[in-house]
């Protein structure tokens, strides 16, 4: 059994669900009905790529809060991953790169409770129709 699929199956286990690998070489989770999540292997094998679909943001003014403060979040290190921007598809994505040396598939499930927390935190922001989560946010409201 290859590396990826060893900690699929471990991080199933953990989760009470069965995970595999696609067509694509890739493993997609869907959240509550809400969240889309994604986990690929690197192609060297030696770092995992977790990515959340966190939510389409139309062209406009929001759009563009969005991105202020997804980038001004990327210029501090973050435990959870950073920003990015799908602009095909207009999708907010957080993403982390995680090295599989001594990665198991515990650890990774830890790992995954922070990533799905934050990326919940920022879904449920845009829902709303905020920019970002309010953790993020002085009392001048300006961004952190």
């Amino acid at each position: 059994m290859d590396r990826f699929q060893e900690l699929l199956w471990d991080l199933g286990e953990l989760i009470k669900l069965p995970l595999h690998i696609d067509k694509n070489n890739a493993c997609k989770l869907l959240l509550d009905e809400k969240l889309e999540m994604q986990i690929e292997m690197d192609a060297e094998g030696e770092q995992l790529l977790i990515a959340a679909f966190i939510s389409e943001i139309p062209p406009g003014k929001f759009r563009e809060n969005v991105l202020r403060d997804a980038m001004k979040v990327n210029s501090t290190y973050h435990p959870f991953g950073s920003f990015a921007y799908l602009e095909k598809t207009n999708f907010l994505i957080l993403h982390q790169y995680i090295p599989t040396s001594n990665l198991s598939g515990e650890k990774l499930s830890d790992h995954l409770d922070l990533f799905v927390e934050e990326s919940e935190e920022w879904r449920a922001a845009l829902e709303r129709g905020t920019p970002s989560p309010a953790k993020y946010h002085t009392h001048e409201n300006k961004l952190l």
